[in-house]
């Protein structure tokens, strides 16, 4: 089809637009490249049927926005098919006379698919452009008093219309093309869009036929060969480096576990991530992985209550700081400009709860919540920059090894007249029962633990408490940013386990469950952990408790974050509130499970307040009392004082109360164990 003079303009063209991407690519992974904690690209290789997976099958783009998920996959997997079309487009206008497989089946079938998908890309494109453009859709923008750049927001409009426009003039050049084409010599029933539209040029002589398809096959290859240079810098670099980032997923125990750091370690400088080469490579390779969707953003509860968290702008923030400062980033070079000045705030850093509602629905598997908790370590440990409630959090931590602040000796108050048995008397056991801080100091948590160890007497199961030899697991030292008080904290209590003997750790708060679970491994300290809904519905599954049905009114669950998302515990909850309602049934809130809004506690947000904005667990509270249930049922002794206190400050304690699903199931067994 082509002149020798176009080929060879081509052929120029495309080597010296092919060098250009090439090369920004490879600063693009030199950026990633100046990150600690290496990624191990042969690992990332080997991983490689995830990332294809991921591409092909788009399905995290479904999590939320289902029909605008759909029109997002359509565009990805029309640019995927228009690899395998620009390449065929580039052999016809090469080689003469070619035609993909003209008389056969396969030809057939993918002219078909090019055809009717072309004009499916080119709706879905239209229709984006309106959504961003002209309905400016709440979705995607961000507002105040989120910090975003104003070069990110200058680059996300220009991005969008950029590639945009260039989609549209690409496909729609190349559908003309194909109409052209088949004006020229015959109809083409596999073709039926272009063939209808080859009729419109039936007038035309030949020869100007042919010059215009020459022209649109320009338009369209050209137009792909100048685009390759600019597509690194363009947010749509996602279709390359996102699957590159599922497949570099590492594999952690829990989403909000962290790399133990060495304190003994002299060559160590920097704890936490202070600048951008602080952070892990991983982290790096997030923000060229974003799709820049603000799924996250829809997602942070944060955000949800008008705080200056947004997942979504770190992420934008991070990419457009690696375009603005590429060719330093690239040299290895450092830009000594704080990440609180440009990716978040520090408000923002103090925002977030670790919910990990984010990480759960990001399409490329993005992580910002360990960017915040990076930057905390940085902030706590390095500047001593943390809300004042935080510091007076970690002294009572290091004090009384418990954030209430209070003797450990009153760590076995709520024992009283409950039969406990303590591990300094049994030494061994089969469970070793962890009350938790809340559990022993807070009025409620007292009862929760009185309940637990009522069903555990009547069980007759082997266990013991530490009483007053418990200590915190460190969970919200290490969630705010003190790793050293965190790691101090779990070497202590790894001395009280050495001295005892015992087959499971049983535990009634999620943060003390995923702590001696996920994050203890991390510090080479191996236990068997289960949360006691877990451990209930195992008694109740095998007959060692016979719950009697009481509860005739209808309930709810609130999924605590740090069981469901970050343990993956939806079922054995609700198995043990079934095993108790008698003529009521369990209304589900319009968020739950995977997708359950936080409670406003977790990350250390327990003990400070962020006073930004809504507070997080009266928007929880509305969204239980719209099941109209009578009880909100919790697994979690932080849901239960936060939801307990939005029940108060919102008013509905005539409407709803709440209950732990140990309280619950210690009503339903006869004769209390007292």
């Amino acid at each position: 089809m082509l002149t020798t003079i176009e080929k060879i303009i081509f052929i120029v063209l495309a080597t010296g637009c092919l060098g250009a991407s090439y090369f920004t690519f490879r600063k693009m992974f030199q950026v990633i490249g100046i990150g600690q904690e290496q990624i191990d690209w042969f690992k990332v290789a080997k991983n490689w049927r995830a990332g294809i997976n991921a591409f092909i099958s788009q399905k995290t783009l479904f999590k939320t926005r289902p029909i605008v998920g759909l029109i997002h996959a359509l565009v990805a997997w029309g640019f995927s098919l228009y690899l395998l079309v620009n390449l065929i487009d580039v052999l016809y206008g090469l080689i003469p006379d070619f035609k993909f497989l003209p008389n056969h089946v396969i030809g057939d079938v993918y002219r078909i698919f090019v055809d009717i998908f072309s004009i499916l890309v080119l709706l879905g494109v239209f229709y984006f452009l309106i959504r961003r453009f002209i309905q400016k859709d709440i979705q995607l923008q961000t507002e105040k008093p989120v910090m975003i750049s104003d070069s990110a927001l200058r680059g996300m409009k220009f991005d969008s219309l950029l590639v945009g426009t260039f989609i549209i003039v690409h496909v729609g050049s190349r559908f003309l093309s194909a109409s052209f084409e088949i004006a020229g010599s015959h109809s083409d029933w596999s073709q039926p869009t272009a063939n209808l539209v080859a009729k419109m040029w039936s007038g035309l002589e030949p020869g100007t036929i042919l010059v215009m398809e020459h022209i649109t096959w320009w338009l369209a290859i050209g137009l792909i060969l100048l685009f390759l240079p600019y597509f690194p810098y363009s947010k749509h670099a996602h279709l390359f480096m996102g699957p590159i980032n599922i497949m570099a997923a590492t594999d952690k125990k829990s989403m909000a576990t962290l790399e133990k750091i060495d304190f003994e370690d002299d060559n160590i400088e920097q704890f936490g991530a202070a600048h951008i080469q602080h952070l892990p490579q991983t982290q790096l390779l997030d923000g060229y992985a974003c799709i820049q969707c603000s799924r996250c953003q829809d997602a942070c509860p944060a955000y949800e209550t008008g705080k200056e968290l947004s997942p979504s702008a770190l992420e934008i923030n991070k990419r457009y700081f690696f375009n603005e400062n590429l060719d330093i980033l690239s040299k290895g070079e450092s830009i000594d400009k704080a990440l609180t000045e440009w990716m978040l705030t520090e408000e923002a850093a103090w925002s977030c709860t670790t919910c990990g509602y984010c990480v759960e629905v990001c399409p490329v598997g993005n992580e910002p919540m360990v960017d915040i908790l990076r930057a905390r370590q940085d902030l706590v440990m390095m500047k001593s920059k943390f809300p004042k409630d935080a510091m007076e959090t970690f002294e009572k931590m290091e004090n009384y090894g418990n954030p209430w602040g209070l003797s450990p000796q009153d760590r076995e108050v709520w024992m009283d007249g409950y039969n406990v048995p303590l591990m300094r008397e049994k030494k061994k056991v089969e469970v070793l029962y962890w009350a938790g801080c809340s559990g022993a100091y807070d009025t409620r948590g007292k009862e929760i633990s009185q309940s637990v160890a009522d069903i555990l007497n009547k069980a007759e199961i082997d266990y013991g408490c530490l009483g007053n030899e418990e200590m915190c697991t460190g969970d919200s030292a290490r969630r705010i940013g003190n790793e050293y008080l965190f790691q101090t904290m779990a070497e202590q209590n790894k001395e009280t386990f050495d001295k005892y003997e015992f087959k499971k750790i049983v535990t009634q708060c999620p943060h003390c469950f995923t702590t001696l679970k996920n994050d203890y491994a991390e510090m080479g300290i191996e236990l068997d952990v289960v949360h006691h809904s877990q451990f209930l519905d195992e008694l109740i599954q095998e007959n060692k408790i016979q719950p009697q049905p009481w509860v005739d009114e209808n309930i709810t669950f609130h999924d605590p974050c740090y069981l469901g998302r970050h343990n993956n515990e939806y079922d054995a909850p609700r198995s043990v509130l079934q095993s108790v309602l008698r003529n009521g049934e369990i209304k589900e809130m319009e968020q739950t499970k995977s997708e359950s809004f936080c409670c406003g506690a977790g990350g250390g947000n327990m003990w400070y307040e962020i006073k930004t904005g809504e507070r997080i667990n009266q928007n929880r509270v509305n969204q239980a009392v719209k099941t109209k249930a009578k009880t909100v049922a919790a697994a979690c002794n932080f849901c239960n004082i936060m939801l307990e206190d939005g029940v108060k400050t919102t008013q509905n304690e005539e409407n709803i109360q709440v209950l732990d699903i140990a309280e619950m199931v210690s009503k339903s067994l006869p004769d209390k164990t007292i």
